[in-house]
């Protein structure tokens, strides 16, 4: 056999018993830090989407064309049965939304805190300033995590087997210790248990630390 074939048969012999074993699935997990923010409108009747960014939010008003203010809060018009896509580009996100009414005493909200790589994506709808509208929060099934729905409330009151909503008042979700806005103190209407292990969760956190997936807030009838 010449010596060049001879030479090439080693080389393929060696290449066969070197061959890169075959790679093990990664499982999937909460999304891949890239959330995505949508505001929907599912009434008949025009709204005002009011926001209000927190002081370490990346995302900041100015990002948003469409929505108008100063400092760290804005809002924009919503049309009846529509939705308006907030961009993010990948950056974290803090901040608090209202239907109606600015944030802050007597309204409903939606807290958001997503795409922060160094921590869980958490979200809630709160009533701790009092009840103006019902919101829901809708977490789409991203990997291994299933889809998630936060709130609506039921109403004014009734909300303690709601689902990642904290009720009326209830600043540490199982009572109102210090509650804002004139509310009194108490533990009617609040999730039972403890304040870290409540009967009903008042809040979600992503299972996965810097996760993220599609997400939508929406005024509901």
């Amino acid at each position: 056999m010449p010596l060049r074939l001879l030479a090439l048969v080693v080389l393929a012999l060696v290449l066969s018993c070197h061959r890169e074993p075959p790679k093990k699935s990664t499982p999937p997990v909460y999304g891949n830090g890239t959330s995505t923010l949508t505001v929907a409108n599912q009434t008949d009747a025009p709204t005002i989407v009011y926001v209000a960014f927190g002081a370490d939010s990346k995302v900041l008003p100015a990002a948003w064309s469409f929505c108008t203010g100063s400092g760290l809060n804005c809002n924009f018009p919503l049309g009846a049965r529509d939705t308006q896509v907030l961009p993010l580009n990948g950056a974290y996100l803090n901040a608090t939304f209202a239907f109606d009414s600015p944030v802050g005493c007597g309204a409903t909200k939606a807290e958001v805190n997503i795409g922060n790589p160094n921590w869980y994506a958490v979200l809630d709808v709160s009533m701790v300033d009092g009840f103006s509208n019902r919101i829901r929060v809708d977490i789409a099934a991203v990997g291994d995590a299933g889809a998630v729905t936060l709130g609506p409330p039921v109403g004014a009151t009734g909300n303690e087997k709601v689902f990642g909503l904290y009720p009326l008042g209830c600043d540490i979700c199982v009572a109102r210790q210090k509650p804002p806005c004139g509310i009194s103190k108490g533990s009617d209407g609040c999730k039972t248990g403890t304040q870290y292990n409540p009967s009903v969760p008042c809040q979600w956190q992503a299972p996965t630390m810097g996760g993220g997936g599609p997400i939508v807030i929406s005024l509901v009838k």
